[in-house]
């Protein structure tokens, strides 16, 4: 596996946790029968949540790109 494909299948695997996470605390947060766009509205509007997934992203990246 080279460098790139390490990066993409990082870059995967973040997008894969959140959107399990999001389901997840969604669920518990406001009930499952509740609409599951819901929590994806309140994470579009959170400036610090975008902060973190940019800094996980680009730390998959670096990873992939130093070894």
């Amino acid at each position: 596996m080279d460098s790139s494909d390490r990066a993409l299948l990082g870059v995967a695997g973040i997008v894969g946790a959140l959107v399990v996470a999001i389901a997840f605390a969604g669920g518990v947060l406001f009930g499952f029968g509740e609409s599951a766009a819901r929590p994806i509205r309140l994470l579009a509007v959170e400036p610090l949540t975008w902060i973190v997934i940019a800094a996980l992203v680009v730390a998959v990246i670096g990873n992939a790109y130093i070894d």
